[in-house]
């Protein structure tokens, strides 16, 4: 069993951003639940915050069949490529300040 590490500073930047997907896709979801006509601009945020997995989500949108073409399904999306792009970069953080370690 592994030992758990404690976050650097790039783990906790990468844990906060995640927080911050996480909140702007909740309150998302909220939104088009409760609001009779919503104008979703926290989902354009959510969009240009997953920037550019959650653009790339966003261009593909028309690509979907339209059985899947539910707005909750797009938030859901774009909340995976922010938790996607987080995990992402703190990898190649730790691992690159790993090497930097090994090579000192």
């Amino acid at each position: 069993m592994t030992k758990p590490h404690k976050p650097g500073p790039a783990g906790c930047l990468a844990l906060a951003y995640s927080g911050l997907v996480l909140a702007l896709g909740v309150y998302s979801i909220v939104v088009l639940l409760t609001v009779q006509d919503p104008i979703l601009l926290s989902g354009v945020a959510l969009m240009y915050l997953t920037f550019p997995l959650g653009w790339l989500v966003w261009q593909a949108w028309d690509l979907l069949p339209i059985e899947l073409t539910n707005p909750i399904v797009l938030i859901l999306l774009l909340m995976g490529a922010g938790w996607l792009q987080a995990w992402a970069v703190s990898r190649l953080v730790r691992r690159l300040a790993r090497r930097g370690r090994k090579s000192a």
